[in-house]
């Protein structure tokens, strides 16, 4: 018997990829057996975090087994982190929502996908869904009437107005939007838009004009009287911007976009519960005014305590680039009179000099200030003067001559005296008003501040222009070094 010479047995270590996985959970799928698909694709998906098809498999396996909630979390988490192209998942949202008999969402995400890839694969199944909605759902008609037929016309012409917009060219949207009023006199979005743009160019009395004839048309209408009290909160017109939010706080919307809209108006009246109550159930992909949305979440979590939360909202606002990159405005040692956003609107308002100048200050360190930058619809800055745009800037761009130096100056007096005890508030403002009128004198004589030290200034002022309380808080030496500043 001849020997025979054996080999080592060679070992093959096979270490399966987020293919092979997947593979097998399609197999799965297509059995039926939901529990071993879900494993599978479960296992591709750590393999391969960031492939969306496994993802939406997988989504589409929790469909099957009744987790619609957990199905419409990953079919978001695709669209808002993955692949913002893969309409499709619209569509399954709005099967799992519909499935949940929340009709109103299911409409919505229907129509979205259908708007969105009009030749999508899925687009017959689609139409066949927002039918059977509608005439089965008890809400169907009601929302095809005032919803779902709105938002069909409104896409139509909003495309040529979009075309426009992208020109920069808003004289010729508003021309479409005028032409829209006319033939449709009814057809309520266009006044809105209307008005908007209007006061984006500060045609303030037409945009206003619109917003009285909508609300003389439409005595209800809700985005209407919104609109209007945005006008008067940023116009510092307290008392009307007060009335209208009485009327607003009663309402309960159903709509999300009006619950987003009316959630901003709690937010910017301090009514943090509420606006938290109507902003949280707001997913993402609903969201219709992205930077109004992270920024109110963020002063309304920090607000209610919830401070790490606040800090992520802040970062997907600064994600939105509509704001440069600063560190989270609201902390504990924010001055609360200049983070109250109507005190700031009420100085900017002002036709008196020292006024506004103390209102563009106030607006430059206030925790506040990019609501009152992006939101303010007649936000301008073109009658200010020189000085002030330096003090907005905070003197990033400082010329050499005895105005911009002695403004700077001003500033940071101001800051010292926030330290001793005498911010700029309502108690101190006669204080502060006395105080720039007074550089003011000093620069017209062309004489310098930089030279003087500023606790002998700050002395003077307070010397002269405190009340006894104000000198008494304040807590500096009673010998006042004489600097000629008042000759």
């Amino acid at each position: 018997m001849t020997g025979k010479r054996f080999r080592d047995p060679k070992v093959i270590h096979f270490l399966p990829n987020g293919q092979f996985y997947f593979e097998r959970g399609i197999v799965a799928f297509r059995e039926e057996k939901m529990t071993e698909a879900i494993g599978y694709l479960e296992r591709a998906r750590e393999l391969e975090p960031f492939e969306p098809v496994i993802i939406c498999q997988l989504a589409i396996c929790y469909t099957e087994i009744g987790q619609f909630h957990k199905s419409n979390q990953l079919l978001r988490y695709i669209l808002e982190k993955l692949d913002a192209n893969m309409h499709y998942c619209y569509y399954f949202i709005a099967n799992n929502f519909a499935y949940l008999k929340d009709f109103k969402r299911a409409l919505q995400y229907a129509k979205r996908y259908v708007a969105e890839d009009p030749k999508g694969e899925y687009v017959e199944e689609a139409n066949d869904l927002m039918d059977v909605l509608l005439e089965e759902s008890p809400i169907g008609q009601s929302l095809e009437n005032k919803f779902i037929k709105v938002e069909q016309e409104f896409y139509e012409y909003k495309k040529e107005i979009n075309r426009y917009l992208a020109e920069e060219d808003s004289v010729s949207a508003c021309r479409v939007l005028e032409r829209v009023i006319d033939e449709k006199p009814n057809f309520w979005p266009a006044y809105n838009q209307l008005a908007a743009l209007y006061f984006e160019q500060l045609r303030e009395e037409e945009g206003l004009r619109v917003l009285y004839d909508l609300l003389e048309r439409s005595s209800g209408n809700l985005l209407g009287r919104i609109d209007l009290f945005m006008y008067h909160y940023f116009k510092a017109n307290e008392e009307e911007a007060k009335a209208l939010y009485s009327e607003l706080s009663k309402i309960v919307p159903i709509l999300t976009h009006h619950r987003e809209r009316l959630g901003y108006v709690h937010a910017m009246m301090g009514a943090y519960k509420t606006a938290d109550d109507f902003l949280g159930d707001i997913v993402d992909l609903e969201v219709t005014e992205r930077p109004k949305f992270y920024y109110y979440r963020a002063k309304t979590a920090y607000y209610l305590g919830n401070i790490e939360f606040a800090n992520e909202m802040w970062e997907q606002f600064l994600n939105c680039d509509v704001y440069e990159k600063e560190d989270f405005p609201f902390t504990d040692k924010a001055d609360d009179f200049v983070a109250y956003v109507p005190n700031v609107l009420r100085f900017l308002a002002s036709k008196e000099p020292a006024l506004h100048y103390l209102g563009v200050y106030a607006l430059s360190i206030s925790p506040s200030r990019a609501e009152m930058v992006l939101f303010h619809p007649l936000f301008e800055m073109t009658n200010w003067t020189y000085e002030e745009h330096l003090v907005f800037t905070q003197f990033v761009f400082l010329a050499d001559g005895i105005p911009e130096q002695n403004s700077r100056y001003m500033v940071e007096l101001f800051s010292e005296l926030a330290q001793i005890g005498l911010p700029l508030s309502e108690e101190n403002l006669a204080f502060y008003v006395q105080v720039v009128r007074t550089i003011w004198q000093i620069t017209e004589k062309q004489v310098s501040l930089v030279d003087y030290e500023k606790e002998s200034v700050i002395s003077s002022f307070v010397a002269r222009f405190g009340s006894k309380s104000q000198i008494k808080k304040a807590n500096l030496d009673k010998k006042i070094q004489d600097i000629d500043l008042f000759d």
